[in-house]
C-alpha cells in the first residue's frame, strides 16, 4: 500500500472509522500476509489476507477460530471425517477439512464471529482496470511491486528467492531488479539426472538457471535434494504434523532449513501468478453454475466413490450458497475466483503453513489489486501469460530470451516455429465447398440452393421439423488432416433448441452443437481423412419456422479456412472441436437424426450387429433420444423405460438406463429417454408429459415400432415393454399404441401425480403451467392414470406386474390403484397378471439385474 507514516493496523483502524467502503478499499491495496479482526461494540470481524496464504480456520460449535487447523482440534477435539463425507478431497472442496465442523475462510470474505456466518465482500464492481492500457496496468503493478520490496529490504531481513527455468520466478526476479543485490537466489537441483521425469526437469532448470547467471550478476547458490538424515528432520516432522493437515513438498522443507538456519530469512514466492493464467480453463462458455459444478467434481475427483454422489452435489450447492458464488460477481469469471479461493485459499496457504518451519513466506502478488489486475486482461491474453511477459519486458527485457521451461533460447523457438509453419505450408491445400447445398425436407422432397459464396443455411419456405440440409466439402485429392471454421453470429439462449449443426463423415455425425448456443467461430478439425472419405456440414431443423426470413437468417453459418494438411494417416479417422461437448464421446456411436414419419426410412444396414447405435427422433415439439441394439439372430425387441434420471450424473445429457447390460440380453433392445429430463431445463422425472400440449409416448410409439419392425419384430408378440417405477408408467403407456405387444413393470407408478410431492411440483412448475394434480387429474385422466388409458382398449393387454409388498409407497398407494382398477374393469384386466413379492431392503427399488434378465427371458420364452 501507499507509504504511511503509521503501522498497517493503526492506519486499517483510521479507515475503518472513516466508514465502510473506506476500510474495504484500504484491504484491496493491503499486502503481506496477515489476518485481520475488526471489532465494534457487537462483535468482531475476521479477514484473511487478499489470497488468504495466513490460513484462518473456525469451529462453531467450539466458537474458536485460529490459523492452523490442528490447534482448534487441541483446543476442543471434533470427530475425523471420514471418505464417506469426502475427506479424500477436502482440500479442494470449499471449506472443507479432515476435522467434520471445522471450516476454513475463503479469502475475499470475512467471518462475522456474532453469529458464525461468512459474507463475501469483494468483488464489489466491475474490474477497475479493465478498460487500462498494458502500458498503464503494468506501471501500476510495477509500482505496488516496488513499495513491498522496499519495505521488505527496510526490515533488514535475509531475502531468497527461488530460481527456476520458468516463467514466475523469472517474473518475479525481472520486478524485483532494482532490489536485485540484496536478494539471494537459490536453486534446488539433483546431483545427478537419474533418467526421470522429476530429474529430468531438475537438469533443464539448472542449464536455464545458468544462461539466466550469464547474464545477470546474481547472488546464486544451488542446493542438491535427495541427502537423507538432515538434522533436524525428526523436530521438522513433528512440527509439520501440527502445522499443516496436507503434504505437498514435506520432503524440501528440511532441506530449506539447513540452507537458511539464520531466524530472520524471509523467501519470496510467486504462486498468485496463477489466478491470472486462466489456469483452470476459464473460458467465455463456462461462466455458470453448470460447468462451475463440473470443475468442482473434478478437483473433487478423489471423492469418486467413496462419497455418495447425492452428497456430493449437496455440498457443491452448500458451498455455492455460503460462498455466494449465485450472487451478482460483476463481470468476473465464477471459474478465476474458485482458482483464487479455493486453490490460493486452501492448497497454497497449506504449503506456506509448510514453509513456515523453515523461514517466513513473502508473496509480493498478494495483493487484491494486483491479482485484479492480472485478471483484466482478455482470456486469451491471460492463458498466454500475456502481462508476466510484459512484466518481464519492463523491468528485464534480457529475461526473456532464455527459453521458459525450454532449453531453446528466445531466437531458437522463433526460428524452429517458422521453419514447422514453412514446412506445414508446403504440405497444405485449400479444399473448396461444393458449389450447391441440398436441402431434404421431411416428406422427402430434395432441392438444391446455389449460394455463390461460403454460406448454408435453412431456406425461410423449408425451416420445419425434419428438414435436413447438407454441404459438401470437395473430395480430398490426397490423405491428410482437415481443418475449417463455422461461423453463426446469431446467439440467443432463447432461441436454442430451434435448430442444430452437425459435422459428418460419410454420412455419418462425429459432432453437433445447437446452433444459437454460439456466436464465436467453431473451429473444427478432422485427422485421418482419406481419398474416399466425404466430409459435410449439416443443419437440422428442429422447430417450425415457415417462411421467417430472420430464422433464415439466424441459421446462416459460414464455412470458412477448409485447408487439408497431406499427412499419412497415423491412426483411425478422429474429429476434434473447440465447442465443449460437441464431439461424440469415445466409443459412443454417431447419432441418427430422422423426423418421426421417417424413421422407416433408415435401413437394417444403419444398424451394425452388437454396437448400440444413438437415434435422435424430431418431432414438432421437441428431439426424443433413442438408443437401439440390435442383436443377432432373433425376432425378439424389448423396450426399455427410464425411471428417475439423477441430473447430478446426467447433467442434462440423454441417460438410457440399463444399456450397460444390452450383452447379458439375448433380444434386440431399444431404450427410451424421457426427453423432458435433457437439456438445461432437464427434470429427474417427467413421465413423457413435455407440456400440456404435448405428451411424448404416442411419438415415441410410432418411432420405436417402426425401429422395431426395421429390426425384425414385426408381429407385436414379438415386442415388450419394461419399465421400473416411473419407467413402468411409460412402458404402459407405450403398451397402449401397441395393444397386443407385452408389458413387464416392476413397482410402476400408475398415477404418477400421487407420486412424492417434490418430484410431481418440479414437473408441474417447469412444464405444465403449475396446474394442481387434483385439476391435472380430472383435466388429463388419461395422461396421470395410466391405468384409466389401458381401460379405454376394446382388449385386455398383455401386462406383468411385480410388485414389493415391503415397499411402503407400492404396497399404500400403487398395489390398492391396481387392485382397484381390477374390480372396476375385470375384462380389462383378463391378461394383466400381478406377481407379488418381499424384499424390506429395496424397498421400491426395482429387482436385482439377475432377476429383471430373469424376466425379460420370460417374455422371449411365453410370446
Amino acid at each position: 500500500m501507499e507509504d504511511i507514516e503509521v503501522s498497517p493496523a493503526e492506519h486499517l483502524a483510521r479507515v475503518a472509522a472513516q466508514g465502510e467502503q473506506e476500510f474495504l478499499e484500504a484491504l484491496d491495496v493491503l499486502g503481506g500476509r496477515h489476518v485481520i479482526l475488526l471489532g465494534d461494540s457487537r462483535g468482531f470481524r475476521v479477514f484473511n489476507d487478499a489470497t488468504g496464504m495466513r490460513s484462518v480456520y473456525f469451529s462453531t460449535e467450539a466458537s474458536l477460530v485460529a490459523s492452523h487447523l490442528q490447534l482448534i482440534d487441541d483446543m476442543h477435539p471434533h470427530p475425523l471425517r471420514t471418505d464417506e463425507n469426502g475427506l479424500q478431497g477436502a482440500i479442494a472442496g470449499w471449506d472443507r477439512t479432515r476435522f467434520m465442523g471445522i471450516s476454513s475462510l475463503l479469502p475475499n470474505h470475512f467471518l462475522s464471529v456474532s453469529d458464525w456466518s461468512v459474507h463475501r465482500f469483494y468483488p464489489r464492481e466491475a474490474n477497475r482496470y479493465e478498460g487500462w492500457s498494458t502500458a498503464r496496468k503494468v506501471e501500476a503493478f510495477q509500482r505496488m511491486w516496488n513499495q513491498e520490496m522496499q519495505h521488505l529490504v527496510a526490515t533488514g531481513s535475509k531475502l531468497v528467492m527461488s530460481l527456476t527455468g520458468g516463467a514466475d520466478s523469472r517474473t518475479g526476479l525481472a520486478l524485483s531488479m532494482d532490489h536485485v543485490h540484496d536478494i539471494e537466489m537459490f536453486t534446488y537441483t539433483a546431483r545427478k539426472n537419474g533418467g526421470d521425469k522429476w530429474s529430468k526437469s531438475m537438469t533443464r532448470d539448472k542449464h536455464l538457471v545458468e544462461e539466466i547467471k550469464a547474464l545477470l550478476p546474481l547472488q546464486h547458490r544451488y542446493f542438491y535434494v535427495g541427502a537423507k538424515n538432515l538434522p533436524r528432520t525428526a523436530e521438522i516432522n513433528a512440527c509439520l504434523d501440527k502445522n499443516s493437515w496436507q503434504s505437498h513438498g514435506r520432503w524440501l522443507v528440511p532441506h530449506y532449513a539447513n540452507a537458511y538456519p539464520q531466524d530472520d530469512v524471509v523467501h519470496l514466492r510467486g504462486n498468485a501468478y496463477e489466478i491470472g493464467r486462466a489456469y483452470w480453463g476459464t473460458n467465455e462458455w463456462n461462466d455458470n453454475l453448470e460447468n462451475l459444478q463440473q470443475l468442482y467434481r473434478k478437483r473433487t475427483k478423489r471423492d469418486e466413490g467413496l462419497e455418495p454422489e447425492e452428497s456430493r452435489a449437496t455440498d457443491f450447492y452448500r458451498g455455492v450458497r455460503k460462498w455466494e458464488y449465485d450472487v451478482p460477481l460483476h463481470g468476473f469469471h465464477r471459474w478465476d475466483l474458485f482458482y483464487w479461493e479455493t486453490r490460493s485459499g486452501r492448497w497454497l496457504a497449506e504449503i506456506l503453513n509448510e514453509t513456515d518451519a523453515a523461514f517466513e513466506t513473502c508473496v509480493p502478488m498478494n495483493v487484491r489489486a494486483m491479482v485484479e489486475i492480472s485478471l483484466a486482461f482478455s482470456i486469451e491474453e491471460r492463458s498466454d501469460g500475456y502481462l508476466f511477459s510484459e512484466l518481464i519486458n519492463a523491468g528485464c527485457p534480457i529475461l526473456n530470451f532464455p527459453g521458459k521451461n525450454d532449453c531453446r533460447n528466445l531466437y531458437e523457438q522463433t526460428r524452429d516455429e517458422r521453419l514447422a509453419v514453412e514446412a506445414l505450408h508446403s504440405a497444405e491445400s485449400r479444399l473448396p465447398l461444393e458449389a450447391e447445398f441440398t436441402v431434404t425436407t421431411v416428406e422427402g422432397r430434395r432441392h438444391f440452393v446455389h449460394p455463390g459464396n461460403e454460406n448454408v443455411h435453412i431456406p425461410r419456405d423449408s425451416f420445419v421439423p425434419g428438414t435436413r440440409v447438407e454441404r459438401f466439402l470437395q473430395p480430398a485429392p490426397h490423405a491428410g488432416d482437415l481443418t475449417f471454421t463455422m461461423t453463426s453470429p446469431y446467439c440467443h439462449a432463447k432461441a436454442e433448441g430451434h435448430w442444430l449443426y452437425q459435422i459428418c463423415v460419410d454420412r455419418r455425425p462425429v459432432a453437433r452443437w445447437d446452433g444459437a448456443a454460439r456466436r464465436r467461430p467453431v473451429h473444427v478439425t478432422v485427422s485421418g481423412v482419406t481419398t474416399g472419405t466425404k466430409i459435410s456440414v449439416q443443419i437440422l431443423a428442429l422447430r417450425a419456422h415457415p417462411g421467417g426470413a430472420s430464422w433464415e437468417t439466424a441459421s446462416r453459418a459460414q464455412i470458412t479456412d477448409t485447408i487439408l494438411t497431406e499427412r499419412i494417416p497415423q491412426q483411425s479417422l478422429q474429429v476434434a472441436t473447440d465447442m465443449p461437448g460437441s464431439v461424440f464421446q469415445y466409443g459412443e456411436e454417431a447419432v441418427h437424426t430422422v423426423h418421426v414419419d421417417h424413421v422407416g426410412d433408415l435401413t437394417i444396414d444403419s444398424f451394425a450387429v452388437d454396437s448400440p447405435q444413438r437415434v435422435d427422433v424430431v418431432t414438432a415439439n421437441c428431439v426424443i433420444p433413442l438408443l437401439v441394439v440390435r442383436r443377432g439372430d432373433t425376432q425378439e425387441t424389448v423396450v426399455m423405460c427410464n425411471g428417475a434420471v439423477d441430473q447430478d450424473i446426467s447433467a442434462g445429457k440423454p441417460v438410457f438406463q440399463r444399456s450397460s447390460w444390452w450383452q447379458d440380453i439375448d433380444q434386440n433392445q431399444i431404450y427410451v429417454c424421457d426427453p423432458a429430463t435433457v437439456g438445461d431445463q432437464a427434470l429427474s422425472l417427467a413421465w413423457g408429459q413435455y407440456s400440456l400440449k404435448y405428451e411424448v409416448t404416442p411419438d415415441a410409439s410410432q418411432a420405436v415400432q417402426s425401429l422395431a419392425c426395421l429390426l425384425g419384430s414385426t408381429h407385436p408378440h414379438q415386442r415388450a415393454y419394461f419399465g421400473s417405477s416411473a419407467g413402468g408408467f411409460m412402458a404402459l403407456s407405450l403398451l397402449f399404441h401397441d395393444p397386443e405387444a407385452r408389458a413387464l413393470v416392476n413397482n410402476a407408478q400408475f398415477d404418477w401425480t400421487r407420486w412424492f410431492a417434490p418430484a410431481v411440483n418440479s414437473l408441474r412448475r417447469a412444464r405444465l403451467d403449475n396446474r394442481l394434480p387434483a385439476d391435472l387429474r380430472k383435466k388429463y385422466p388419461k395422461r396421470t392414470n395410466v391405468l384409466k388409458l389401458l381401460a379405454s382398449l376394446s382388449n385386455s393387454p398383455r401386462v406383468d406386474y411385480w410388485v414389493n409388498m415391503e415397499s411402503d409407497h407400492d404396497r399404500s398407494i400403487d398395489h390398492p390403484e391396481f387392485e382397484a382398477f381390477r374390480r372396476e374393469y375385470p375384462k380389462t384386466v383378463e391378461n394383466m397378471l400381478c406377481h407379488k413379492y418381499r424384499d424390506p431392503d429395496a424397498g421400491h427399488n426395482p429387482l436385482s439385474k439377475s432377476q429383471t434378465l430373469a424376466i425379460l427371458r420370460m417374455h422371449n420364452s411365453q410370446r
